[in-house]
């Protein structure tokens, strides 16, 4: 699954990291180009902050885990 979504602030980036690594299978964030960083890893997860675009990837179907962070434009 892949959805694209915003992380704006330090404190969406904290929300994200703590829901990731509570979900057991494997979430990237990448910029749909050529960046991928590890989703659960809060370092990696601030350095997306500086992308243009923010795509989230998981192996399952998370949405209804990331719903507000996903961006619906």
């Amino acid at each position: 699954m892949k959805y694209k979504i915003r992380l704006e602030t330090m404190s969406d980036v904290n929300k994200f990291v703590k829901i990731a690594t509570e979900y057991p299978g494997k979430i990237t964030l990448t910029d749909g180009e050529n960046f991928t960083v590890n989703g659960k890893s809060l370092l990696g997860a601030m350095y997306t902050v500086e992308w243009d675009q923010i795509y989230c990837q998981s192996e399952n179907e998370i949405y209804h885990l990331i719903k507000d962070f996903v961006d619906e434009e």
